[in-house]
């Protein structure tokens, strides 16, 4: 059930759907000012990234935009909340749910909006759509040998790149296709691919399963992390749009930072988008014992790795104060 519009697009906590996957906000249970219109959660599930700017053209203001979209459409339309990105980047998910054609027919709504607000385009202007597919479903996108996605790149002129398996995050579970390309073209790559997932057993049920959205820190708003300094930190040097630092932290405190089977350190992997390497026993920081931490990744997901590291040793040694125990 969609919950009432309260607000404007800006609110965090606007359009809030207490569903299983992500929180995520949508518009009004009536489908908008229109009224009356019926919208088909059982029908087929598109799913797709939007930036944070590009998240207030589609909502509008007081969620307008979003209402009457679905109106006209009968398309149920819900983004994840504005602090739950997709990993490894800063973008909301948009949720489409309907028939189809409804789906396209609302994707050209809003890819129309967007490119007319100066969003939703690449680097050089092109029309552009990431849709986020099921890892498990992407062998009936992809084609034996690559075929069907190379046909599909014919079909609609529109350039068609899935995101590489081996750069997935830890914890996710999904995979992006980025079409590129005119509108038409990049809706004509929509459809093809909606309809081969349409055929493809296991996708609707991949698809509503509950998803791992990482939840922005403060510091990804601009805010500086809190607590004290666990060693030293150093920048170790860039790549490209990559930067890496240098984090120390005492051996003591080391498996509470991993994790029960790596859990803690892929989570903070996950939420940051970054690559995160800790050096191995015995390995410790010259004239130390503090294990090194390398962190890898852009500027702003190697800060918030940083920032939920040094949550983590600070609530470690609060509790480790008030019981006097061993690290948990």
């Amino acid at each position: 059930m969609m919950a009432t519009t309260r607000g404007d697009a800006d609110d965090d906590e606007d359009f809030a759907d207490e569903g299983e996957g992500p929180s995520v906000e949508g518009g009004d249970d009536d489908g908008g000012e229109g009224g009356g219109t019926t919208i088909d959660d059982d029908g087929f599930t598109l799913k797709f990234l939007i930036s944070p700017s590009a998240a207030g053209s589609v909502i509008g203001k007081g969620g307008a935009t979003i209402n009457e979209f679905q109106a006209l459409t009968g398309t149920r339309i819900q983004l994840s909340r504005n602090r739950e990105v997709f990993p490894g980047t800063n973008d909301r998910v948009v949720i489409l749910s309907g028939d189809v054609k409804a789906i396209l027919q609302v994707l050209h709504l809003i890819m129309t909006k967007l490119v007319a607000d100066g969003e939703g385009v690449d680097r050089s202007g092109q029309p552009q759509v990431a849709l986020v597919v099921p890892n498990s479903a992407c062998g009936c996108v992809i084609g034996k040998g690559g075929s069907k996605i190379r046909s599909f790149v014919e079909d609609s002129g529109a350039d068609i790149k899935l995101s590489n398996q081996d750069r997935m995050l830890p914890g996710c579970n999904d995979r992006t296709l980025t079409i590129t390309g005119s509108i038409d073209g990049v809706l004509r790559g929509v459809a093809l691919v909606a309809t081969t997932l349409c055929e493809d057993a296991s996708y609707s049920t991949l698809i509503h399963r509950q998803s791992t959205y990482s939840v922005h820190s403060p510091l990804a708003a601009g805010g500086a992390p809190g607590g004290g300094d666990y060693g030293r930190r150093g920048r170790g040097g860039m790549k490209g749009d990559e930067t890496s630092i240098l984090v120390t932290i005492p051996d003591s405190l080391i498996g509470a930072v991993l994790g029960r089977g790596g859990r803690t350190i892929a989570e903070i992997q996950v939420a940051s988008g970054c690559r995160i390497k800790v050096s191995d026993r015995d390995d410790f920081f010259e004239g130390t014992r503090n294990r090194k931490v390398i962190i890898t990744g852009s500027a702003e997901g190697v800060q918030m790795a940083n920032y939920l590291l040094t949550q983590k040793l600070s609530t470690i040694t609060t509790q480790m104060a008030y019981s006097g125990s061993a690290p948990l």
